[in-house]
């Protein structure tokens, strides 16, 4: 029988909420084996002068335990 463990994470790009998704997934890939789901819990940016500088992707991550 397999555990999961789910964490917290927020992704960040100049680009764009999907590219926030993606760079939360691609960061926490380099550290954790097994990633089985990844939902997405909100999005939010950073705004200066009346424009997004920077979008927020908050995620929660699946993996088993080894």
């Amino acid at each position: 029988m397999a555990v999961e463990k789910i964490i917290d994470l927020v992704g960040n790009s100049q680009e764009s909420w999907e590219d926030a998704a993606r760079n939360a997934l691609s960061g926490a890939s380099k550290s954790l084996h097994g990633i089985t789901s990844m939902e997405i819990v909100g999005w939010t940016a950073k705004i200066e002068g009346n424009e997004i500088v920077e979008y927020r992707a908050a995620v929660k991550v699946a993996f088993v335990v080894d």
